[in-house]
């Protein structure tokens, strides 16, 4: 993964409208891949217009800042938090201040390229935090056709 790939990844994982059912059908596609394929339980937390509309902490995950801290750089960076710790040379003061996370986990909700809310993953290696995410919105805004 890279800066140029993550870019891509926030082009094509926009929404035309987004509805906080669409916010719950894909936290429940991020818990389902979260069991099927990884060995430690995560927390999610989607956020839209200011609104939580979803948080959950898997069996076994406990309560950690880092939910808030993914979701506050998405909403300031407008950009996911993978793009702000492969660019982090942008956000200078962010790097000491332990309210913003500069890693993987956190992804925007993007209608027509404006940033109306946040995805949040927390509790494996930031990379694949970031995975889990784009892996459902692919699911979801890309279903395969049987």
């Amino acid at each position: 993964m890279n800066l140029r790939e993550v870019k891509a990844q926030e082009q094509r994982y926009q929404f035309t409208e987004f509805k906080h059912s669409d916010g719950l059908k894909i936290a429940l596609k991020i818990m389902e891949n979260a069991k099927a394929t990884k060995p430690k339980p995560v927390g999610i937390r989607i956020v839209y217009e200011g609104n939580l509309i979803f948080h959950y902490l898997m069996d076994g995950r406990k309560p950690a800042p880092w939910l808030n801290r993914k979701e506050k750089t998405v909403l300031e960076s407008k950009h996911s938090s993978l793009y702000v710790f492969y660019n982090k040379e942008d956000y200078p003061d962010w790097l000491e201040d332990e309210t913003y996370a500069i890693c993987g986990g956190g992804f925007p909700i993007l209608i027509h390229n404006e940033v109306k809310g946040a995805i949040c993953v927390s509790g494996l290696e930031h990379t694949l935090d970031h995975d889990l995410i784009i892996q459902a919105l692919e699911a979801y805004l890309y279903p395969k056709q049987d």
